[in-house]
């Protein structure tokens, strides 16, 4: 078994703490009974009570949970169903809004250590030289840095590109830089060059660079992305629909998907040095849960607050039977869903994701 795959064990179990963690924190400010808070699931391994609850670590890395007095039961004072619907409401969205929150500190994170971003102001360096090409007869070499153009300094890849467009099918000087030794090299760059070879026939070094932001930027950046990553999620049925996107990329993925994914980023980070892909995978990792947990389903908190909803504007509660029939039924779906689509991770596994944004 691929080792990293187990990646997917500490980010899950991250995700899930820091969600039980909200409706930990907002129940015990609202004053409802917690009786236990649970890092993974059940069997427990051990137990500690301090102040009444009990705090436990269990044997399903997988999860985290919090057990409120009388979830469903309004009859018992201090009791989660006996609390008003502003309060129930608070509680039930705070998991879903740390999990936005873990995505904004996990994206600014990813900024403050290193995030890609596209550098105008590198050197133009030459990755690849293609075979019968003006680059090849000039005799351009891969690992040559172009520092002029006719004479003139020229930085980054849109610069390089756009200078050589203005002088297709005439000669150009360029000045390279080739280990310690200074070369001029004269070609013409061609007008109608072979179909994925370039009009002199290089391939460029990705201007593409992990860069270190401020601090205030990366935490500005986070939220914009976070807010990307959701957006980009709401829009996809849509996107797909205009052609936008293709199925393979807006199929859901269960857990063999994003172990597949988590992997793919720790064999990344370990070949180049380069963190972002893990804070990448938890940040959209987390903000992709934030948002499908406030789904209007059963047995989500979404589906849980729509019964909130439902109460305050009709003026009475659903019957706590009723509502907990619903629930059990839409976790028996909700569960039926997840095989199914972990069966078709197994069966059809994830294109590779590219990381090198190349």
């Amino acid at each position: 078994m691929n080792l990293e795959i187990l990646a997917i064990v500490p980010i899950l179990s991250l995700l899930m703490l820091v969600h039980e963690l909200g409706h930990f924190i907002t129940a015990r400010r609202a004053g409802i009974t917690v009786q236990e808070f649970g890092f993974g699931l059940p069997p427990r391994i051990f137990g500690i009570r301090h102040n009444g609850i009990v705090y436990s670590l269990n044997w399903v890395p997988f999860g985290a949970f919090v057990k409120m007095l009388g979830e469903e039961d309004p009859g018992q004072p201090g009791s989660f169903a006996s609390k008003g619907v502003l309060t129930r409401g608070i509680v039930l969205a705070a998991g879903a809004g740390m999990n936005f929150l873990l995505a904004v500190v996990v994206f600014a994170a990813g900024h403050l250590v290193g995030w890609p971003t596209l550098r105008e102001d590198l050197p133009v360096e030459i990755a690849e030289v293609v075979a019968n090409s003006p680059a090849q007869a000039a005799g351009l070499q891969a690992g040559d840095v172009v520092y002029t153009f006719n004479g003139q300094e020229v930085r980054g890849a849109t610069a390089f590109r756009a200078l050589t467009e203005r002088n297709l099918g005439q000669t150009v000087a360029l000045g390279i830089k080739r280990g310690q030794q200074d070369v001029q090299v004269a070609l013409a760059p061609r007008a109608r060059p072979p179909e994925g070879e370039g009009y002199m026939g290089v391939r460029l070094a990705s201007p593409v660079q992990p860069t270190q932001y401020p601090i205030h930027e990366a935490l500005w950046q986070g939220l914009l992305l976070t807010l990307r990553v959701i957006g980009l999620t709401l829009a996809a049925p849509v996107m797909l629909l205009q052609g936008l996107l293709t199925p393979d990329a807006v199929r859901p993925i269960g857990l063999p998907g994003m172990a597949q994914v988590a992997s793919q980023a720790v064999d990344f980070t370990a070949d180049t040095g380069w963190w972002y892909p893990i804070f990448w995978v938890v940040g959209a990792f987390s903000a992709g849960l934030s948002l499908a947990n406030m789904l209007p389903l059963p047995a989500l908190d979404g589906g849980r607050l729509l019964f909130v909803v439902i109460e305050a504007l009709r003026g009475r509660r659903v019957s706590p039977e009723r509502e907990a029939a619903i629930h059990f039924v839409g976790l028996v779906v909700l569960l039926t869903l997840m095989l199914l689509i972990s069966v078709n991770d197994l069966l059809s596994p994830l294109p590779a994701v590219n990381f090198d944004f190349r």
